[in-house]
């Protein structure tokens, strides 16, 4: 066993080390801590970002697509849409908090306003699947999807504009 005095040495190092590190937690919590993206290359960055939106489109498509033909079930569907809603949510805050110079603002916008129409779309198709399970009427089935349909064009026509509004 230690000696007493090499305790209370190891005691007051840890109970120093404890305070400063409330002390740091202290002056970094009470400030604007808004989270920021760094991007130097804003044409690489957009991208970066419609390439991992055609993955996560792709995925939803695909699985929606089973979806209709039953070979995947609503439940599992929907689980597949949240995951891809959260990745969609993820593209958006990096696009939003990337701080976009005057010259790529218009682009910036539209490749938002995309995938907010994708998110729309994603959350459709959610519905879809909840009124497959639980055995909607066709009528409301047709409107839902010819409104995932009118979504899916939008969200598309947007990349379009993001893409044509590149300085």
């Amino acid at each position: 066993m230690g000696s007493k005095k090499g305790v209370a040495i190891t005691v007051a190092i840890l109970v120093a080390i404890t305070i400063a590190s409330f002390s740091v937690w202290m002056v970094n919590s009470s400030t604007n801590t808004e989270m920021t993206i760094v991007v130097t290359d804003f044409q690489n960055h957009q991208e970066g970002i419609t390439e991992r939106h055609k993955i996560i489109s792709n995925a939803v498509e695909t699985s929606f697509s089973e979806l209709i033909n039953e070979q995947i079930s609503a439940d599992e569907y929907v689980r597949i849409a949240e995951v891809s809603s959260s990745q969609n949510n993820a593209l958006l805050m990096e696009l939003a908090y990337s701080d976009a110079p005057e010259e790529w603002q218009e682009s910036y916008i539209n490749r938002i306003a995309s995938l907010k129409s994708f998110e729309a779309y994603i959350i459709e198709t959610m519905v879809m699947a909840n009124l497959i399970n639980n055995d909607g009427e066709v009528e409301q089935r047709t409107e839902i999807l010819n409104n995932i349909e009118k979504l899916k064009e939008e969200s598309i026509q947007y990349g379009k504009m993001a893409n044509s509004s590149k300085p």
